[in-house]
């Protein structure tokens, strides 16, 4: 190949990485900002909550900036800036300046915290204070999720008309995907986290009871678990919430039989037959403790169940550490148990914020 030749390949080829940069360069940028219009929905909903009801610290599903120096508020408030920030970007996105450089700073700060939770993760999971099924944490993926928006905020030209409704489209989906991954991911990393440790009480949340009396698979699994606490000394009392179902059983009674078949005392177990949901089980509860003083709180369901219920017992102002039920197989109603809890997390997200 002569000099000119070799000139028209390369010439050829710059035309051609020309028109794919052209033609797609429209969408990593487009990502980050639906990607940006979440987490700063997210970040700056956090701070609302906290300042309408003391107990809500919902940022830390995302971000736990408790370890910044100051006041109890620095942490909220800065992370709340950052969302504000990321709004901006998501809305309105600079070309360059000042405000290109702040953007890209608020990602690679965010990703800084994350990186600092993903330490903190492996340093609690190494002193056995968790058992994680997970061995990554969530706070990895946001780490590379922010780290590559500030790679692309900062290198990129995300201010740019490219891409059109093309790009809004990516935009919404974005969004869209965030509102509907973050719960099941949360499901993923957080519910299949075993917290177990010494505590006074394990409340063990109803479900289904068969005609007969029999109870569901996912029922069965709950008490047996929190017969193991029991058994392990972890625990002094179980508390079975539930109610009478469509089968006419009262749960919680059915939970207690199968619980002292299990070898635990019936004067250990106590009964909380008006549990017809989650929020009822929590308010029932947290009344039983505050009766009686009753301090440390396991709380055991199925992992898709129990985002939830951190979120509900939190809005009640108590902290409570879940326990996975122990699933030995698959049954066919997973995958709708799973999205049924995509919906159930926003309203009882909200509900915490409201407080």
């Amino acid at each position: 190949m002569d000099v000119r030749e070799a000139s028209a390949a390369t010439a050829r080829a710059r035309a051609t990485r020309s028109a794919v940069v052209h033609g797609t360069g429209w969408l990593g940028p487009a990502m980050v900002r639906g990607l940006a219009l979440f987490v700063g929905l997210f970040l700056a909903a956090g701070l609302v909550g906290t300042l309408r009801h003391e107990g809500s610290r919902e940022s830390l599903w995302l971000f736990d900036a408790g370890g910044v120096p100051g006041p109890v508020l620095a942490g909220p408030v800065l992370l709340a800036a950052a969302g504000l920030v990321l709004v901006a970007h998501g809305v309105r996105p600079a070309a360059g300046g000042w405000r290109r450089a702040l953007t890209a700073g608020t990602f690679a700060a965010l990703a800084l915290v994350a990186l600092l939770n993903v330490i903190t993760f492996y340093r609690v999971w190494a002193a056995g204070e968790i058992d994680p099924r997970m061995p990554l944490p969530l706070s990895l993926v946001l780490f590379a999720l922010m780290a590559w928006s500030a790679w692309t905020v900062w290198g990129g030209s995300p201010g740019r008309a490219g891409g059109g409704a093309r790009a809004t489209t990516a935009i919404v989906l974005t969004l869209a995907a965030c509102v509907v991954l973050f719960p099941l991911a949360q499901i993923v990393f957080f519910g299949t986290t075993d917290y177990r440790r010494q505590g006074d009480v394990a409340v063990v949340f109803g479900a289904q009871v068969h005609p007969g009396g029999a109870p569901s698979q996912t029922l069965a699994w709950r008490v047996d678990t929190a017969c193991e606490l029991f058994r392990a000394g972890l625990v002094d009392r179980l508390v079975m919430s539930g109610a009478v179902g469509d089968s006419g059983y009262d749960e919680a009674a059915v939970m207690r039989d199968r619980a002292v078949a299990n070898g635990v005392p019936a004067g250990a177990v106590v009964l909380d037959s008006l549990g017809v949901n989650t929020e009822a089980t929590v308010a029932n509860t947290v009344a039983i403790f505050e009766a009686e003083d009753v301090g440390g709180v396991l709380a055991v369901s199925n992992a898709y169940h129990l985002p939830r219920i951190k979120l509900e017992y939190r809005r009640q102002g108590l902290e409570v550490f879940t326990v996975p039920a122990e699933e030995t197989r698959r049954i066919k109603e997973t995958p709708y148990l799973w999205l049924r809890e995509v919906p159930a997390f926003w309203v009882y997200y909200l509900r915490g914020l409201a407080g």
